[in-house]
């Protein structure tokens, strides 16, 4: 029984190897006959027109030496003749020099390989043939004699089945006709010569070379056709064998499919599972950020009251409190100040998962907000002997953030690194910038560290690694909802800590760009001397966006004595001619939104600024720029790079041709 088994297996395999099955050797048959087919006319085709085209080129140059030695020879003699206006063809072959100029050319053309020779005057007309009935013909209309008479010599290949040549009528002959240019003091053909060459056994040469390369070809080809057969052959029958070997696994591959796809379902199912399972728990935080909201808002009315009335208490001049009631009040107040904080920080991280904290990001000067925070946090620093590092003074970095969000987060990191550090510890601040252009603000302590195991829950809400039952007050969110404002604000968050070591909390967030030459226009111009040289305040207003330019010219205007106020952008430039209406504007062409023409044109249509000169100063510095500069109206019109020296003496004339 079980050799039964292989024995039945088997035919039912060959079964599977029908003649259809594979038609590896039929299809590469024919398409390689067709291949070698194309491939064999195309190589012939390219030999022919090859070899026609080389005996044309070498017809043609031989026709244009020949026409020119018949030229030099007959000009001196003929040319009068030849550029004779006739009446008619029969007046050209009844003209003595026809004759004359007919024996000339047949002694010439004897021993030479031309069959037929025609003249034509300048206007296409057959002056000369040596076939006689010819004299006469038109070709003004013929593109060939066209060409040549501009100079350029033609040739054309054609098959005659009759023709009339020098000798009498020929037939069944291939000829090359040839049009050349005779030039006479000038690029104009004074007249066209045409020769005829008969060309009938150089292509009969031609096509029995390529008939003998089309049997080499069939020759190399067959050759190759039938080793390649072999080698398809062979591969076919591998091909064969290796088709039946997959047909026997078939079954074996679908049952896995099977397998494989009831897997798939069975994933599919737990994947919608787990999918409804985050939706719930989405569900269910955004329910518990909006009960937390609302509690907090509910719980702030009263702890407004409860701070409140314990203030009146403690301060009540008619009923002064006792030393143990005022110590009472004391904790009263300090717990719910405390309270206050956390219900404050429980609103700020509701707001922010929620999405519903709004934020003004804008340019903030780092060292204003440490100069705000460092006062906050300066008593708790002292009551524990915490030594504070405070930026240095020569920090100079701003950041792009909302202000208060910032001064928040700050406080946070550095009201922790005082709570979690030891007695008599430090605390310092630094912050730098980064390669990708941001800034990164740290805060190392001297601390107690966290331990390596617990990193991973730092940034949870509500959760005080293991802090809960110490003396030191927290309420496990002031982290949480700094990662969730530093989110907000484009910034990250993060920290390095060794266990008995210390810690650094850092943040990082985008650089807010140089501040704007504008906003400091007006300031700056206090610093540069007022007084011009004749004793009159002069200023000059330079509307540019690229700072090093804004920096060279500045330096120009205090050389000059004028007053210097500047603009990144012509909205900004035309509300500073108008309020402060300078003596003169220095404005670039290619600004952002509102270019230097537009700028222009809206200065000279207000009539607080029409009469204030304008001058271009622009890198575009072609000729056409500088018209069209000059022509919208500019005072000036001066080109980057410019020679200081130079823009110092325009300057100079601008302003005293000023009314």
């Amino acid at each position: 029984m079980t050799q039964s088994q292989p024995a039945a297996a088997t035919p039912e395999a060959r079964n599977t190897d029908s003649p259809d099955t594979f038609h590896l050797l039929r299809y590469f048959s024919i398409a390689s006959g067709i291949a070698i087919l194309l491939v064999t006319i195309v190589i012939s085709v390219t030999y022919y027109q090859g070899e026609v085209a080389d005996q044309i080129r070498a017809t043609e140059i031989r026709n244009v030496m020949l026409a020119q030695t018949f030229a030099n020879t007959i000009w001196p003699q003929f040319a009068q003749h030849i550029l004779r206006k006739f009446d008619s063809a029969e007046q050209i072959r009844k003209d003595p020099n026809t004759a004359r100029l007919h024996d000339t050319l047949r002694v010439m053309s004897q021993h030479v390989p031309v069959i037929k020779i025609k003249m034509y005057s300048p206007s296409g007309i057959a002056v000369y043939s040596s076939v006689l009935d010819e004299i006469g013909e038109d070709k003004s209309a013929n593109p060939a004699f066209s060409a040549a008479r501009a100079g350029k010599a033609v040739s054309e290949l054609t098959h005659r089945g009759s023709m009339s040549a020098s000798e009498g009528r020929i037939e069944n002959v291939d000829v090359i006709s040839t049009y050349i240019p005779i030039a006479q003091n000038g690029d104009q053909a004074a007249a066209v010569f045409e020769l005829y060459s008969d060309v009938t056994e150089a292509l009969a040469k031609i096509e029995r070379k390529m008939l003998q390369l089309i049997a080499g070809l069939a020759i190399v080809f067959a050759a190759l056709y039938g080793i390649l057969l072999l080698i398809v052959g062979h591969a076919d029958n591998i091909l064969r064998r290796q088709y039946r070997e997959i047909k026997e696994n078939e079954d074996q591959i679908q049952a896995k499919n099977r397998e494989l796809e009831s897997e798939i379902e069975r994933r599919k199912d737990v994947e919608f599972a787990l999918r409804k399972s985050e939706d719930e728990a989405a569900a269910a935080n955004r329910a518990k950020t909006e009960f937390l909201s609302n509690m907090s808002h509910e719980l702030r009315t009263p702890m407004n009251a409860i701070l409140g009335f314990a203030q009146l208490l403690e301060s009540e001049p008619t009923a002064p409190l006792s030393a143990v009631q005022q110590g009472f009040v004391g904790q009263i107040l300090k717990a719910g100040r405390h309270l206050l904080d956390l219900i404050n920080e429980v609103l700020d991280l509701a707001r922010v998962e929620s999405g519903k904290m709004t934020l003004s990001v804008e340019p903030v000067e780092l060292s204003s907000v440490m100069s705000e925070c460092l006062p906050l946090i300066q008593n708790m620093a002292r009551e524990k002997g915490i030594d504070i590092t405070p930026l240095p003074d020569d920090v100079r970095l701003r950041v792009m953030a909302d202000y208060m969000r910032l001064k928040q987060v700050l406080l946070n990191l550095l009201s922790n690194a005082i709570k979690y550090n030891r007695a008599g510890g430090k605390v310092i601040i630094s912050a730098a910038g980064t390669d990708e252009g941001r800034v990164q603000i740290k805060v190392t302590d001297t601390g107690i560290g966290i331990p390596a195991a617990m990193q991973g829950e730092l940034f949870r809400p509500f959760h005080r690694l293991g802090l809960d039952t110490s003396e030191v007050e927290g309420t496990g969110i002031g982290l949480a909802l700094t990662r969730s404002l530093m989110s907000a604000m484009g910034g990250e968050v993060g920290f390095d800590s060794v266990w008995e070591t210390g810690s650094t909390f850092w943040i990082e967030l985008p650089a807010a760009p140089r501040e704007p030459a504008a906003a400091k226009a007006l300031v700056r111009a206090a610093e540069v001397p007022q007084q011009g040289s004749d004793g009159i305040d002069r200023s000059i207003l330079y509307i540019e966006d690229n700072p090093a330019n804004v920096l060279l010219m500045e330096q120009i205007a205090k050389r000059l004595s004028l007053q210097f106020l500047t603009a990144p952008n012509a909205e900004i430039g035309i509300a500073l001619a108008v309020s402060e209406q300078p003596d003169l504007i220095v404005i670039d062409i290619n600004l952002p939104q509102m270019n230097g023409y537009e700028a222009l044109a809206r200065l000279a249509r207000d009539g607080k600024t029409a009469s204030i000169p304008v001058m271009a100063l622009t890198a575009n510095a072609m000729r056409k720029d500088v018209e069209r500069g000059l022509a919208a109206g500019f005072v000036r019109y001066m080109t980057k790079p410019f020679d200081v020296p130079d823009m110092e003496r325009t300057l100079r004339q601008v302003l005293d041709e000023k009314p």
